[in-house]
């Protein structure tokens, strides 16, 4: 769907929504016009109400302008609302797997005065095995100097070059609130939740992407949280969530 028409489906649906003509049966009206086109469409139709609309656009100039991006804005928006619920916990931020720097720069605009922290080899995907056959070596691959570039002005972010959970070293002592993962690969999805899991606070958030797509960032998720207390949540995108439940260990 091209812009022009997903702004004028926007409109659409703004006016059944406002339209004194269709009352009573306006509310009706708008929830079944919002089911039908959110088949196909849902970022056009959830995101079109007036409390999200300025946010949705914010994000979709992140997500879709230069440099572009890989994650949808329906997921980056849910990385949003995760970091303001976290607001209200102890603890820093992390993101392992920044490639262009569009998340991080949501997470930076959300994210008040907790410390980020971002790693990334910045060369791209160390090597696959064999179930993440859809993924080359060096795929995805974003400067360090870009992706500084990009969030110039933000205080608080720290850049870490390198593998994971190797440069995980200089925050081992650190407690988290919110973490994003985009790794997209079974070991280094795997590896970031045995490092971060014993980290997290209660109540912190970890979203991973890839989930739904990729068999092996489901298998590192299924596998890692088979013997815990919290669920693994499926996402309406590409994405998995997961809530701590029980209070950060003594490492």
């Amino acid at each position: 769907m091209n812009r022009n028409a997903r702004d004028s489906i926007k409109r659409m649906v703004k006016r059944l929504a406002t339209n004194s003509a269709f009352r009573p049966i306006g509310l009706p009206l708008l929830h079944a016009a919002q089911y039908v086109l959110s088949i196909h469409h849902r970022e056009v139709v959830n995101f079109s109400q007036p409390h999200r609309a300025k946010t949705v656009e914010r994000i979709r100039a992140i997500m879709t302008g230069f440099p572009t991006q890989t994650v949808g804005v329906d997921e980056a928006y849910l990385i949003r609302s995760a970091v303001l619920a976290t607001a209200k916990l102890q603890g820093d931020i992390a993101e392992v797997g920044v490639f262009r720097g569009g998340t991080a720069k949501v997470i930076c605009e959300a994210k008040g005065d907790r410390q980020l922290h971002l790693f990334d080899t910045f060369e791209g995907l160390p090597e696959p095995a064999a179930i993440d056959s859809a993924f080359q070596k060096g795929q995805y691959a974003g400067s360090l100097e870009s992706v500084r570039d990009f969030l110039n002005g933000f205080s608080g972010v720290h850049f870490y070059k390198g593998y994971f959970p190797a440069t995980g070293e200089a925050v081992k002592d650190r407690r988290f609130s919110f973490i994003h993962l985009d790794v997209d690969l079974y070991a280094s999805t795997f590896q970031a939740l045995q490092f971060f899991y014993l980290r997290m606070e209660p109540g912190a958030i970890v979203i991973s992407h890839d989930y739904v797509d990729f068999p092996g960032v489901r298998k590192a998720f299924d596998e890692f949280f088979e013997d815990k207390p919290e669920p693994v949540i499926e996402m309406t995108g590409n994405q998995c969530l997961v809530t701590k439940l029980v209070p950060a260990a003594a490492v």
